[in-house]
């Protein structure tokens, strides 16, 4: 198992590219540990954003965005963590288990936020 999630690690410079689409970490010269981890049809993706630790969790087969352990339907996004959620596409786009996943990904995404702003109208 921990071979398996070595494999799936980012690295250093997807993290530095990553890191310049999503809000920075404080203190800046604080470095941005990440990891990736896939599991049959779920995954996690674990970060440091402002000073502390945030994960963003998918699970294809229930369709569902789950953000620092709660369901992106129940919560009241700022911009802010809207784009850290879409700015996740880039790293399922490099990362090999990730790729499998992108095209469900970005699709809960978008129906799930053009749902959230159906009820707020």
């Amino acid at each position: 198992m921990q071979k398996h999630l070595q494999d799936h690690d980012v690295t250093r410079k997807e993290t530095q590219r990553i890191a310049g689409a999503m809000p920075k970490a404080k203190p800046a010269s604080m470095p941005v540990d990440t990891r990736l981890a896939v599991f049959k049809d779920r995954l996690t993706y674990t970060f440091i954003l402002d000073s502390e630790v945030a994960s963003i969790h998918f699970d294809r087969n229930r369709g569902e965005i789950f953000y620092k352990g709660h369901n992106i339907i129940n919560l009241e996004l700022s911009e802010n963590q809207k784009k850290v959620l879409k700015s996740f596409l880039m790293v399922l786009e490099g990362d090999a288990k990730g790729k499998e996943f992108l095209n469900a990904y970005s699709a809960t995404l978008e129906r799930s936020l053009a749902d959230k702003q159906k009820v707020g109208e």
